[in-house]
């Protein structure tokens, strides 16, 4: 029995094949670009959790640069633990040691500032110290400081971290770097002040934490990172300790 094919089927068929093939990468790369921002919102949620636990260890051990940085390991390991065992959340303790070495995650102390140990900074025990207790008591007058602070500001701890997080879907990693990198202008969000009350957009500024992360690749870095932050302020609940002392 002759079976007879219609001749605008076949063409309706192959017209469909080549509008497959021509979707077909732009579906694959909405795919791949979902999964990278999934993982880099779960990375931000993280970083806000490590950045709050910082801020805690700092305000009980005196605002040192060590308390902090250990809490920050403890808080974002889990981000790199993918098996039930000690073994997965030790090395991943090790990877984050090792990111804060190669400056890929650093902590800065917004305050108390110099300024703040200037004006209020006690020395004993071969070390200067802002002081913290009976606060409720101490003046709280920021006449004359150079600070422009009160002593219960200054004992206010408020940290920001910084991350260069590694995208690691391939294909997309290297789209979302290469826009961050050879953006027109200057910078990403909060990378250079602001300029006549609006932030400028474009590549980061040359010297800043986000310029680094995003900075020339060369064949011995294979590091495809996107820089995110986070902040955390807390009362002092220990004198703070100007550092290097």
């Amino acid at each position: 029995m002759l079976t007879l094919i219609c001749p605008h089927r076949r063409q309706k068929n192959g017209q469909a094949m080549v509008e497959f093939i021509i979707i077909l990468p732009v579906l694959l790369f909405i795919i791949l670009a979902t999964l990278q921002f999934a993982f880099i919102y779960k990375a931000k949620i993280t970083l806000n959790y490590a950045t709050f636990e910082s801020a805690r260890a700092g305000s009980l051990g005196g605002a040192r640069p060590s308390a902090m940085d250990n809490a920050m390991v403890r808080a974002l390991a889990p981000l790199y633990t993918h098996a039930d065992n000690t073994e997965a959340y030790i090395t991943a303790r090790k990877r984050i040691r090792q990111e804060i070495a190669d400056g890929y995650l650093k902590i800065d102390v917004i305050n108390p500032s110099l300024k703040s140990f200037d004006d209020y900074g006690k020395t004993g025990d071969n070390l200067v110290y802002i002081p913290n207790d009976n606060l409720i008591y101490r003046e709280a007058s920021s006449e004359g400081k150079d600070s422009e602070q009160t002593i219960q500001d200054a004992n206010l701890l408020k940290i920001q971290s910084y991350y260069c997080f590694e995208l690691i879907v391939p294909f997309v990693n290297k789209i979302l770097w290469a826009m961050m990198r050879y953006a027109p202008g200057e910078v990403l969000p909060g990378s250079i002040p602001q300029v006549e009350g609006k932030h400028r957009v474009g590549r980061p500024q040359t010297g800043t934490f986000n310029e680094a992360c995003v900075r020339e690749k060369n064949d011995s870095d294979g590091y495809w990172g996107i820089p995110i932050r986070s902040q955390a302020i807390i009362r002092m609940q220990s004198d703070a300790i100007l550092t290097g002392t």
